[in-house]
């Protein structure tokens, strides 16, 4: 099995350890962690992790773009990434010592009409090369709205599943194109809602609502609780394992590549949900983010419990 992930925005995650933030102080930073990253960047690893062969594809520009295609090559990911002309952007996770996380994250740079053409080119040429999709994160400055759609319905013509992970407009516009499951948190989807979502049957309303909006089933990540699958036959929770919580950042986008894997496989999105929530716990325990210990993964049980059947 062999996936595409799709990153549109990547950047190098940079995570910073400091004992507390002090606003308006200078502050020496105690451990310094780099690596590749980006939503879809996080969600290759974790298929890769998985013991999925990736293809990684979307936006790198100027040295770190270098070196974020240099640390997914070092993977055994392969590198499919359109050249662009700016610097690839900086995330930056700050960590107390109380463990609270302070993310800073940059909106990248611009691309044009140009380099877009490339990728949705680039993209065509990958897709008889792969058994699934991931397309996940923010688009630069330069994308139209309608980028995802038109990758989502490219890939759904061409026989593959797709899991989309993203916001916004280009997002909501993807949904018609009928992606095969969307995946936000619990935030996210109150967003695209419009309105709190305070219990979990909100939740499920809030999902049943998403799926209506087109796309096959909705996977909606709720953290240590697990996640919520909305399906054509059923919505079931899959219920997390208690970890002990190291680096929570970068734990959906596991969730999306596992998944994804598991769709790639043939298998349906409650069996592949399973292994999913299973590494995105795994992760939560890990200190580096998007990653995580595939023997700790497959050590944990999660149970699934039908919420409804249709």
């Amino acid at each position: 099995m062999t996936l595409l992930c799709v990153t549109a925005n990547a950047a190098i995650d940079k995570r910073y350890h400091l004992p507390r933030v002090r606003v308006g102080a200078v502050q020496r930073i105690a451990q310094v962690h780099a690596d590749a990253g980006g939503k879809g960047i996080n969600a290759a690893r974790a298929a890769r992790l998985h013991g999925a062969a990736v293809v990684a594809s979307g936006f790198c520009g100027g040295f770190a773009g270098q070196f974020i295609a240099s640390r997914l090559r070092d993977l055994g990911v392969r590198d499919a990434f359109v050249p662009v002309a700016g610097e690839s952007r900086t995330c930056l996770n700050i960590i107390d010592a109380a463990g609270v996380s302070t993310e800073l994250l940059e909106p990248g740079a611009p691309v044009d009409a140009a380099d877009v053409d490339r990728l949705r080119s680039r993209f065509a040429e990958l897709l008889g090369q792969v058994d699934a999709v991931t397309i996940s994160g923010s688009t630069p400055a330069g994308c139209p709205d309608d980028l995802y759609a038109d990758l989502v319905s490219s890939a759904r013509s061409a026989g593959l599943p797709v899991v989309l992970d993203a916001g916004g407009a280009p997002f909501a516009r993807a949904l018609g194109a009928r992606p095969s499951v969307v995946k936000p948190n619990r935030d996210e989807l109150a967003a695209w809602r419009g309105r709190r979502l305070d219990s979990r049957d909100d939740v499920i309303a809030a999902a049943r609502a998403l799926r209506d909006a087109g796309p096959e089933s909705v996977v909606v990540s709720l953290g240590s609780e697990g996640a919520l699958a909305v399906t054509a036959g059923r919505t079931v929770l899959a219920h997390a394992p208690v970890v002990a919580v190291s680096n929570a950042v970068g734990c959906g986008d596991v969730l999306v590549g596992v998944l994804a894997a598991g769709l790639a496989e043939g298998l349906d999105v409650v069996a592949a949900l399973r292994p999913a929530v299973a590494a995105a716990a795994a992760a939560a325990a890990h200190p580096r983010t998007g990653v995580f210990d595939p023997q700790l993964a497959a050590s944990f049980e999660v149970p699934v419990t039908t919420v409804e059947e249709s």
